[in-house]
């Protein structure tokens, strides 16, 4: 037998094996320019609908559902790929052309939508039935049935079209004029060799270095960075949440009934996982009272909840980190470490750390070449490690869902951060069990712990801040002095006592709060988190039995909500604090062994 060849030590991805030439090449220009034509004869085919209540209609309308799953995936194609191109190079003109691109063809797919969308939404019910039951569509009946049943999140036909057009220019535009002002932000700070400007992404690896007085440099270099840019950075989020203000009283809708449907959870689940974030208080305060008494402090600055205690094993340099990765995942599901490994041997991910590239990290679907691209900056070290096996987890995922039809992966963001939170505690796990020196075990921890405050902490309280910013803007446009205090007395309030000072910039370089299509991308990474924890405990005991399992619940998640998921493959109620307390007890775990080795 052969011995197995080496993963590839790549840093950096190849996009040109899904359109050569890069974002002004002619293979994205034909593909662009292709799906341009299709999308306006499906739209003039959409407008021509007449009312659903002759076979002829249905006939019409079941073939622009079909075409429309089909150009979708296309979509996504073009779409990763401007939007890799565009994080890798945020200052690039052509990649933000073409990011702009494709941008406008996802509205005229959203304007073509709009027409179909409404026929199946208010059809008569005899009619509907006689949908679900046409030939060709069978594998759609439950995208049906949640279209239906969410309608009333929907305007009027016209006014839907109308909205969705001029989304283009108005909030999806605020994003996009976010994101340029922040791609091009340079920020000034000395590692050591004299000033630099770095980019923002470059600058936030810098606040968990080991390096003490760094770390605070840098604190104070991206705080001066992002107010340089907060007027901007308050006018789109000024006219983001407007908008969002505006056509949620038109529908007659409450702030979070879009952004729970769109999570696939009930209110009641979102009750429940809050409640255990506030639960989980006292948790978070020993570990940050552990943390500073182990620094020698009363109080840790903010960049200490980023810094790890304790000593490394060295740098952890990527080629290391994709061995150690797939070999962590091959004591789970060799289908997950034959997937990690071909990642890596075909260059999917992108980890270079250069000048230019957007802070943060992703994974993009590439769904016609059944494919994903990861993209995040290496920064040598722990977190970079659990960072990659998260974003594998995410590629995974998808892997997964390209066993079943297009119209059964809408996938939303509380479940898809299923697999990657699973990924990461997969190599968490092994990494403890494999330390026994005391300093590298304390840092492993701490990293652990870390991630919890995180999820635990920081996303409840950005949570709180996006909903305080509709009060806010209801009142008048949002002003940078009042958007720092307020997210000043909120992350005060949710790290407590034991933070001398949180980061009063975080409205403004956090680009969650930027993304015009998708309010409240927060709460869904603290339902991941926990979700992934109760996942795990089910499977992870049964070893490698446990992989077929796992992945059935990965392939129901793009086409089921969250609470039926939970009750048929894991036997939970989530409605139910108590069930939420379960996904601490590794919290704890982890908590209890931190305090004795500090």
């Amino acid at each position: 037998m052969s011995p197995r060849p080496p993963l590839a030590p790549s840093s950096v991805w190849n996009l040109d094996s899904i359109f050569p030439g890069g974002p002004m090449g002619d293979a994205f220009k034909a593909a662009a320019t292709s799906a341009e034509q299709r999308l306006k004869a499906l739209l003039a085919r959409s407008d021509a609908l007449g009312p659903a209540t002759t076979e002829a209609a249905l006939t019409a309308i079941a073939g622009l559902l079909l075409e429309l799953e089909d150009i979708a995936v296309e979509m996504q194609t073009l779409g990763t790929f401007t939007g890799c191109h565009a994080a890798a190079d945020a200052v690039g003109r052509d990649a933000l052309r073409a990011d702009a691109r494709a941008s406008e063809l996802w509205t005229l797919y959203g304007r073509a939508s709009v027409t179909p969308n409404d026929r199946v939404i208010r059809m008569e019910e005899p009619w509907f039935q006689r949908l679900l039951s046409w030939p060709g569509l069978e594998h759609m009946q439950g995208d049906l049935l949640e279209r239906r049943r969410l309608g009333r999140l929907r305007l009027p036909e016209a006014e839907e079209a109308l909205a969705t057009e001029l989304a283009r220019d108005g909030i999806l535009a605020w994003g996009e004029l976010y994101d340029e002002q922040a791609g091009a932000l340079r920020i000034t700070v000395d590692r050591g060799n004299g000033p630099e400007s770095l980019s923002p992404g470059q600058v936030s690896q810098l606040l968990g270095k080991d390096d003490a007085a760094l770390r605070e440099r840098a604190f104070e270099a991206q705080k001066a960075g992002w107010r340089s840019i907060a007027p901007v950075c308050a006018k789109a989020l000024t006219h983001i949440t407007g908008t969002r203000i505006a056509l949620n009283a038109r529908r007659g809708l409450d702030t979070l009934d879009e952004p729970l449907a769109n999570a696939k959870i009930e209110r009641s689940t979102l009750d429940a996982l809050l409640e255990t974030a506030r639960a989980a208080a006292p948790l978070m305060s020993r570990y940050i009272a552990a943390k500073a008494r182990a620094l020698g402090k009363t109080q840790l600055s903010w960049t200490d909840t980023f810094a790890l205690l304790g000593t490394s094993s060295g740098e952890v340099s990527y080629p290391y980190a994709q061995e150690f990765i797939v070999e962590q995942f091959r004591g789970f599901s060799p289908a997950l470490a034959d997937f990690s490994e071909r990642a890596f041997r075909e260059s999917w991910v992108e980890v270079e750390d250069r000048p230019g590239k957007r802070g943060g990290g992703f994974c993009a679907e590439v769904p016609t070449r059944n494919e994903s691209r990861i993209f995040m900056t290496w920064g040598n070290n722990e977190h970079s490690l659990s960072t990659l096996a998260h974003e594998l987890g995410h590629a995974f995922h998808n892997e997964v869902l390209n066993t079943v039809p297009p119209a059964q992966r809408r996938l939303p963001m509380t479940l898809a951060e299923t697999a990657s939170t699973f990924g990461e505690a997969l190599v968490r796990e092994a990494a403890l069990a494999a330390t026994t020196d005391p300093q590298q075990r304390l840092r492993l921890l701490d990293a652990s712990l870390s991630d919890a405050l995180a999820y635990l902490t920081n996303i409840p309280a950005r949570f709180e801040l996006e909903q305080r910013l509709y009060t806010l803007r209801a009142e008048g446009p949002l002003d940078p002095e009042q958007l720092e205090a307020e997210t000043t007395a909120i992350y005060t309030r949710w790290y407590g006592p034991g933070v001398a000072q949180v980061d009063p910039m975080y409205w403004a370089n956090k680009l969650h709060f930027y993304i015009g299509g998708l309010a409240f991308y927060n709460f869904p990474y603290l339902f991941g988190y926990l979700f992934s924890a109760l996942v795990y405990e089910h499977f992870r005991p049964m070893g490698p039995a446990g992989a077929p399992g796992y992945e059935r619940l990965l392939r129901r998640t793009g086409d089921a909500w969250a609470e039926p998921i939970a009750l048929e493959e894991l036997g939970l109620d989530l409605a139910k604090p108590e069930i939420w307390a379960l996904a601490l007890r590794s919290v704890e775990r982890d908590l209890c062994a931190f305090e004795a080795l500090v």
